[in-house]
């Protein structure tokens, strides 16, 4: 019986020092054992099928920041001259409502041009739209002679310091401008006569000469002059008697300096932000 009894015993202590070991390890006071994961190799990134921060990533990259800052200096430059527009469109609708309801004229202010510089002293704001500033012009005698406007064609899609600049303005063919010209004569009952490069101050511009019939029957000379300034394609375009078209040649030649000293201004001050 004494040795049944120290067997049982053995055997029972050796149950527990089993039991007790495995309990603890599955209890919560255990140690929790953290899942294991194999080191996975990163994927290489790419940008535009080149491997990122690479030389040539890094050349995309700064390209592509370039055409950033070219496109702000852009924004910046035509809401300048929208302003400028929408503040001599205000200035002509506050003198027309004044001649209307009959109150006296108000402070007469002069004509400015989308560069924000003085137009010709004898040019006065005719009417005016998104698209289009239009003007009177007036002759010695104060009698309107003629009228201008001035128009934006569109974005400047080219270097117009390039070799092909004599077939382009601004990235525009020469050859589209003057068809342009030629539709809108068809319209009027007028005919294109001639077009040529002409030297305008330290730039070169397109001109397209052309003809129509006014009411009166007699035929009037217009002039479109095609520039580009600050990036964008503008049209100077004149209507005037044939013996007014060299006068008002010469002050659109001196509107088109304007625009481009204008254009050059903008551009130095963006750079300078």
């Amino acid at each position: 019986m004494a040795i049944r009894a120290i067997v049982i015993s053995i055997a029972l202590l050796l149950g527990l020092g089993t039991f007790i070991p495995l309990a603890t390890e599955y209890a919560e006071a255990g140690a929790v054992k953290t899942k294991r994961y194999k080191n996975k190799k990163k994927k290489k990134r790419y940008w535009r099928g080149v491997k990122k921060y690479s030389k040539r990533w890094w050349q995309l990259y700064r390209a592509q920041e370039r055409r950033k800052r070219q496109v702000a200096q852009r924004r910046r430059a035509l809401r300048l001259r929208q302003m400028r527009l929408a503040k001599a469109r205000k200035a002509a609708e506050e003198r027309r409502a004044a001649v209307a309801a009959g109150k006296a004229q108000p402070k007469e202010t002069a004509a400015v041009l989308p560069s924000g510089a003085p137009a010709p002293k004898n040019w006065s704001v005719g009417s005016a739209d998104s698209s289009e500033l239009k003007f009177n012009v007036a002759g010695n005698s104060g009698s309107t002679v003629g009228s201008a406007s001035i128009s934006v064609v569109g974005a400047a899609t080219g270097d117009s310091s390039s070799r092909f600049n004599n077939k382009t303005v601004g990235g525009i063919p020469t050859t589209a401008l003057r068809r342009d010209v030629i539709n809108k004569m068809i319209k009027e009952n007028g005919w294109v006569v001639n077009d040529y490069q002409k030297q305008v101050g330290d730039d070169t511009v397109y001109v397209v000469v052309a003809q129509s019939q006014g009411r009166d029957g007699r035929v009037h000379s217009r002039l479109f002059y095609f520039t580009e300034a600050g990036g964008r394609v503008y049209s100077v375009a004149t209507n005037s008697a044939t013996d007014s078209a060299e006068r008002l040649a010469e002050e659109s030649e001196k509107v088109i300096q304007s625009l481009r000293g204008g254009a050059r201004r903008t551009q130095q001050a963006a750079i300078r932000e």
